[in-house]
């Protein structure tokens, strides 16, 4: 059984941890250290969340929201427009609503924060992160651009809450 709750900080290293072992697995190689450090440095920031998933004790996903920001993350807070910045869970653990369970709990807690829409960026090539969000309401913007850290193609999806 998967139980979600709220994240502390002193589930940022796991939280990390769970996020290399997916990303690794879904791009078949790690992710840049500096994408590491940016990861890292929105852990804990005033206003942002993070929810963890477990089984049998063990962290096997996690999520990790925060106010979306104008101009692609750079400029002021959009009022009322959350960001979904991580929705990972570990592979062996893929396909049992992890997944599911953790964004389904996140837009609840985007709610009760006062927030109306909610948005993220995915790979273009995510079928698997692409089903999940469709089930859940979000539609593609039909916005992309080239991801930052691995020159792969993202694309902006949304709902309204």
């Amino acid at each position: 059984m998967t139980t979600v709750r709220p994240g502390t900080e002193a589930d940022f290293e796991v939280a990390v941890a769970v996020w290399q072992e997916s990303d690794t697995a879904r791009r078949g190689r790690p992710a840049a250290p500096d994408v590491e450090e940016i990861v890292r440095s929105r852990l804990g920031v005033p206003g942002t969340w993070l929810t963890v998933a477990e089984r049998d004790g063990q962290v096997v996903g996690v999520t990790f929201a925060q106010p979306a920001r104008a101009d692609d993350g750079a400029g002021e807070e959009i009022p009322g427009l959350c960001h979904l910045s991580m929705v990972f869970v570990l592979p062996a653990h893929w396909g049992h609503g992890v997944g599911a369970a953790l964004l389904d709990d996140t837009l609840t807690e985007a709610v009760r924060r006062g927030y109306h829409g909610i948005q993220l960026w995915t790979h273009e090539d995510n079928e698997r992160s692409q089903r999940l969000y469709t089930r859940r309401g979000f539609a593609r913007e039909g916005r992309t651009k080239i991801a930052d850290a691995d020159g792969g193609l993202i694309g902006i999806w949304s709902r309204a809450l």
